[in-house]
């Protein structure tokens, strides 16, 4: 049922392959948007929304040489330092960290919270330019947390893994809408 997460109702398009298939490890061209991992406050990671399965570890790691290195990083570690930055800010009273944001030389890092529970950390290629697409970033989750929000709030279904693969589902038709969008906004 994509059209209760999905708002404009233009997702049929997006059920077949679409232009930002073509954005894969294969061929080594990064798509604008790579994806997001959502958690609880605690740091624990509920949800991966990725580009292709994988897409959010490969692009992370294809910089690390050493093999150890890029054996050990451990992706779902994000949310957690994220979580720990939140607290030790609140603790020293810094302001505005939902505008936090970190730039590296193979990917962008964007952080949203949501509801005083959730965290919402957003992955882009670092040569997007975020202010063309974070209203409808925002406008999604904001979207997506009114309408599940009890979902999230409730430990059962949050353990369903029919549930889980339905939003991460949702969550991948999204990101290749919005890499399209992207894509047809700075041709323009």
């Amino acid at each position: 049922m994509i059209s209760t997460i999905y708002p404009n109702n233009t997702t049929s398009i997006f059920l077949e392959e679409s232009t930002s298939d073509s954005f894969n490890k294969l061929n080594n061209v990064s798509p604008p948007c790579l994806g997001c991992l959502i958690s609880d406050k605690a740091g624990k990671t509920l949800f991966k929304y990725e580009v292709f399965e994988g897409a959010l570890d490969f692009y992370l790691k294809k910089d690390i040489e050493e093999e150890e290195k890029k054996n050990s990083f451990d992706v779902e570690l994000i949310p957690m330092f994220i979580s720990a930055l939140e607290r030790f800010s609140q603790e020293i009273n810094i302001q505005d960290l939902a505008g936090f944001k970190l730039k590296g030389t193979n990917i962008k890092m964007h952080i949203i919270f949501y509801f005083n529970n959730y965290t919402v950390i957003f992955f882009l290629n670092p040569d997007v330019n975020y202010k063309l697409i974070e209203s409808r970033i925002n406008n999604y989750f904001k979207f997506l947390f009114d309408v599940h929000l009890s979902d999230f709030n409730n430990v059962k279904k949050m353990c369903s893994r029919h549930f889980i693969s339905h939003l991460e589902l949702l969550g991948r038709v999204w990101l290749k809408d919005l890499n399209n969008s992207y894509m047809k906004t700075i041709k323009n």
